[in-house]
């Protein structure tokens, strides 16, 4: 049988990306392949999310959804230089734990796109490694792109192998439960920029599977030099999942009208068009303003945290 566990994790500010990606999965995978969805959000997410991404996987022959909602408590990432940071970008790291049956998780982020079947990198052979996951894009020899120079260091510090590798889609032994749980472990003095995606690179240095580009791939006018000419050159022709950690789906209408299409494709499968996700991820946007508590998110006046108005 082939069965894949997807795991995706957001909150209300991201579900309706997280559809789509959903339907992308579902839309274009082999007929023989079966797929359990499961999705963790924050207790207390729109019960609109829940019932449209339920509708959606339930029109998919041979795929369910596992809907679970995360406590405060559930999650084990509580010390100081964690709390800063939203916890949901941290449910992917101890998806093990809630879902304890499971061996094995492909987890992927909401802003993908796919085109194709992931049976292959679902099946692929970890060996004793703890996750497999595709290099970072992250130009790491060019002195004036900060996120670079920034990788760069990080990896001189901190990674022997030199292998640093984006979180968006992560292919998770969960047999390997207990460096998982060390993910979770008080770092002390060190501060990341990119917090989940530092703290898999640090902690499992040497335990990650350097995956194939094509499934995390993102055009970019220019890739690392030291990254794989052969592998660009595949992805760029038969990329299978395609992640817009570069650019949002929208600007690639002029950009880049192939993905775009893709992406629109399928946001339209779910009745919106992508005009509508933008307004929606519009709607958390927060702006401080001079006055002391005061705050607008969105269409909406704030003080304190409460709404006291809406501007439209």
């Amino acid at each position: 049988m082939r069965k894949i566990n997807l795991l995706l994790s957001f909150d209300n500010k991201f579900w309706k990306y997280a559809a789509v990606s959903i339907v992308s999965v579902l839309n274009n995978k082999n007929p023989e392949t079966e797929i359990d969805v499961y999705c963790m959000v924050p207790k207390g997410t729109s019960w609109r999310a829940h019932r449209k991404i339920k509708k959606t996987v339930q029109k998919f022959k041979g795929c369910r959804l596992i809907w679970r909602e995360i406590t405060e408590s559930e999650n084990p990432f509580q010390s100081w230089e964690f709390k800063k940071w939203s916890p949901v970008i941290f449910y992917r790291l101890f998806a093990h734990k809630i879902f304890p049956h499971l061996d094995r998780i492909l987890y992927i982020d909401s802003d993908v796109i796919v085109r194709g079947d992931l049976w292959e990198m679902y099946n692929t052979n970890l060996g004793d490694n703890v996750l497999g996951a595709v290099q970072d894009l992250a130009l790491v020899d060019e002195p004036n792109n900060f996120m670079g120079q920034y990788v760069r260091r990080f990896i001189d510090e901190h990674i022997p192998n030199g292998l640093y590798v984006n979180s968006g889609v992560l292919l998770i032994n969960a047999t390997k439960s207990a460096e998982l749980d060390d993910l979770a472990q008080p770092l002390g003095k060190i501060d990341f920029s990119c917090p989940d995606q530092d703290l898999i690179n640090m902690k499992l240095a040497g335990r990650i599977l350097r995956l194939p580009l094509k499934y995390n791939f993102s055009f970019a006018e220019t890739f690392p030099k030291n990254y794989d000419a052969a592998d660009i050159a595949d992805a760029k022709q038969n990329y299978v999942i395609y992640h817009f950690y570069t650019r949002k789906p929208f600007l690639l209408k002029y950009e880049n009208r192939d993905v775009f299409e893709l992406f629109e494709k399928h946001v339209n499968m779910l009745g919106w068009t992508s005009v509508d996700l933008m307004r929606h991820e519009t709607k958390f946007l927060k702006r401080k303003t001079n006055i002391p508590g005061l705050t607008i998110v969105g269409t909406r006046l704030k003080i304190c945290g409460i709404t006291v108005m809406r501007l439209t």
